[in-house]
């Protein structure tokens, strides 16, 4: 009794604090319509505690939703498109199954010092509802440092929300909450960043046509997943 009764109270405990995130999460973000731009939505949102926005974009790619995730998880290659990033490197990769990795990002910063920053990944797959959910946020698992003077970003996160439309377009959201650090002109930054997720948005729209990607993505498992998830009903067109 008293073990039925003390997963029961852990339960309960665990489903608080999922709600008290979800809580946090709302409270963090007051997302505002800034333009609609090429057909996408350009949000920011101001933070509290910090002098830097944080900003998202809204887009439907024309492309499979496999697809897009073999470009997410190519990180080696994410300075061919992703705004202003200049360098990357994998340092460790923890689950390949489930998509997470540990690699370092190099941030330009124009006429000043580039940032850089140590990122661990986070997945969640849900095809059969038609959604994923790609994370990457600050880590202190591995200590790297490339020696190039680079300013290390104290705070970092960032996230991708993959959302079927239909088998040939994918609703994507690419949302950036940075802390560049001390020494840049505030006004200036937040400008960057205002235009950071829609400038890679415009980029990965180029991404998804090579043939590279489209190949891969034909052989991928985000593609036996959404196969899987059409077969069984879950996912249907949206247009």
């Amino acid at each position: 009794m008293l073990k039925r009764n003390g997963i029961v109270i852990a339960v309960l405990m665990l489903c608080v604090a999922v709600f008290s995130s979800g809580i946090q999460s709302a409270e963090r973000y007051q997302w505002k319509l800034e333009k609609t731009k090429d057909g996408c939505q350009m949000y920011t949102t101001t933070v509290p505690g910090k002098e830097y926005i944080a900003s998202k974009c809204v887009c439907v790619i024309p492309a499979k939703m496999e697809v897009i995730g073999v470009i997410l998880r190519d990180i080696p290659n994410f300075p061919e498109w992703m705004n202003d990033c200049k360098a990357t490197k994998l340092l460790k990769t923890v689950d390949d199954v489930n998509d997470v990795f540990i690699f370092w990002f190099r941030q330009h910063v124009p006429l000043l010092t580039d940032r850089d920053m140590v990122l661990k990944s986070s997945v969640v797959q849900n095809y059969n509802k038609g959604w994923s959910r790609i994370t990457a946020n600050l880590t202190k698992e591995m200590n790297y440092d490339v020696n190039k003077g680079y300013v290390r970003m104290p705070f970092f996160t960032s996230e991708w929300l993959l959302e079927w439309i239909d088998r040939e377009h994918t609703r994507a959201t690419f949302m950036i909450d940075p802390d560049l650090g001390k020494g840049l002109p505030v006004g200036m930054s937040n400008g960057i960043i205002k235009d950071t997720p829609y400038k890679t948005m415009m980029n990965l729209m180029k991404m998804v046509k090579l043939q590279k990607y489209i190949d891969s993505a034909s052989k991928s498992k985000y593609r036996t997943m959404v196969e899987n998830g059409i077969k069984a009903g879950n996912l249907k067109d949206k247009k």
